[in-house]
């Protein structure tokens, strides 16, 4: 019986709080990436520029409708997540984590705050043998050809 790949995977996000430079917000936030796939050097790297702040219990879900948009994902130059947030005052709530560009664009247009960052190699053999289970891509299809010559001939007359 063929085992099939998992459509969870549990991670935390990693955000830095730095203080701003503009006049008017008092932080700027960055999303160093998800663990698994930071190394200890990054965040102590990341840790002298300001506040570390781990999002833990995340998940990425994921469904078999949207494999399409997964296989993009992984054939794009740099595999990303996405973190989408809400803003409370001076802080962000983590509202969810995708591997779904589409979905994370839906969520830009409400003026949600989405973060992206490179996928980890773990995550990205993870989505791979979720993609290679489910995605079927969608047969080709023949256009119709319009035939000018005899729309031309039927102007003429």
């Amino acid at each position: 019986m063929q085992a099939f790949p998992s459509d969870r995977f549990t991670v935390s996000a990693v955000l830095l709080r730095k203080p701003s430079s503009h006049r008017w917000l008092k932080a700027s936030w960055q999303l160093l990436g998800f663990v698994p796939g930071l190394e200890q050097d990054e965040l102590q790297r990341a840790a002298a520029q300001g506040e570390l702040i781990y999002l833990t219990d995340l998940e990425f879900r994921l469904h078999k409708e949207f494999c399409d948009a997964y296989y993009h994902n992984l054939m794009s130059p740099q595999p990303k997540g996405y973190l989408i947030c809400s803003e409370e005052g001076e802080n962000l709530a983590p509202m969810r984590a995708t591997v779904d560009f589409d979905e994370a664009a839906s969520f830009m247009e409400t003026d949600e705050v989405v973060f992206d960052a490179p996928l980890a190699d773990a995550l990205c053999v993870w989505l791979e043998h979720f993609v290679v289970a489910y995605y079927k891509p969608a047969p080709p299809k023949k256009r119709k050809r319009r035939k000018w010559h005899d729309a031309e001939k039927g102007d003429a007359k």
